[in-house]
């Protein structure tokens, strides 16, 4: 197929190359932590969550488990190449003796020409013409994370993964969905990486775009909230479900609201106002496991 047959426009950006698409799979790893250990880790670390100064802690009266929420990271992985065979022009001049006038090559004279070289000595050459045959190929494997950052493959570890992904995510239509939406995104900026059709085409033999991975792979977390009662204040522990590992975020809010000019109304007896709520806490830790996603 000449240039001319296959036409300007064909070899286009706007031309639908082919393309091989691995099935999207689902994965959610295995926890080694459990709600237990999380709670044990939480008292451990109540009371380093609302410090004043580096080395003043709070008292582990003053501070309150509030809840353990479990939610999951989503992370989207890609692997691809691109690959293309084709045919163009091919020049190559080869210097030869000053003496040579011509040489058959394949049946077909090919005259000397004489020029100057880069030293502007006088010499010959040769110069051959085809048509070659080459052959392109460019690979690429990409991990995101929910913020669509590149992420290196340490962030995900080599743990078991859980046995029925879709009963442990829950609610499979919608993940089904949004992770579909997911992965087609990152198949197109993974394609907008690799696909690149070389300039100077005469024709194209074979083409392929492939994906042969495309994954979405969940790490479960848990997210602890402490309420510092003495000061009103909260503040958040994040720790990895597969390694342990804590981040914390401290003093996220307050617990009770600035006073306005007015006073407000007063209410009966028998109802609470947001005030009374704020300055009576629960005296109770509530533990409780929700699982959530984040997408």
């Amino acid at each position: 197929m000449l240039l001319d047959e296959l036409g300007e426009s064909s070899l286009s950006r706007n031309v639908t190359i082919p393309e091989k698409l691995a099935e999207q799979k689902i994965f959610v790893y295995k926890p080694r932590i459990d709600i237990k250990s999380v709670r044990a880790i939480s008292e451990k670390m109540k009371t380093q969550m609302f410090r004043k100064f580096f080395f003043m802690k709070s008292k582990p009266e003053e501070v309150q488990v509030v809840s353990i929420n479990k939610y999951f990271e989503k992370y989207i992985v890609i692997d691809g190449e691109y690959s293309i065979e084709y045919s163009k022009n091919w020049i190559h001049n080869i210097q030869v003796e000053e003496t040579m006038q011509e040489l058959t090559f394949f049946g077909e004279r090919v005259r000397a020409k004489s020029l100057k070289g880069n030293l502007g000595i006088p010499c010959k050459i040769l110069q051959i013409n085809g048509v070659g045959r080459f052959k392109h190929e460019s690979k690429a494997h990409i991990i995101f994370n929910n913020q669509w950052n590149e992420v290196e493959p340490e962030q995900l570890p080599f743990v078991p993964f859980e046995e029925q992904p879709e009963k442990i995510l829950g609610n499979l239509d919608r993940e089904l969905e949004n992770g579909r939406i997911a992965t087609d995104k990152g198949v197109e900026i993974l394609k907008s990486r690799i696909v690149k059709r070389p300039s100077e085409i005469l024709c194209i033999h074979n083409e392929l775009f492939n994906i042969s991975e495309c994954d979405l792979i969940y790490k479960p977390i848990y997210k602890v909230t402490f309420r510092n009662v003495k000061r009103r204040k909260e503040a958040t522990m994040i720790i990895d479900a597969i390694t342990g590992k804590t981040k914390s975020t401290q003093h996220t809010s307050a617990m009770h609201k600035k006073k306005t000019a007015k006073e407000p109304k007063k209410q009966p007896q028998s109802e609470k106002t947001n005030g009374d709520k704020i300055t009576n806490p629960p005296t109770k830790t509530e533990n409780k496991l929700k699982p959530k996603l984040e997408l």
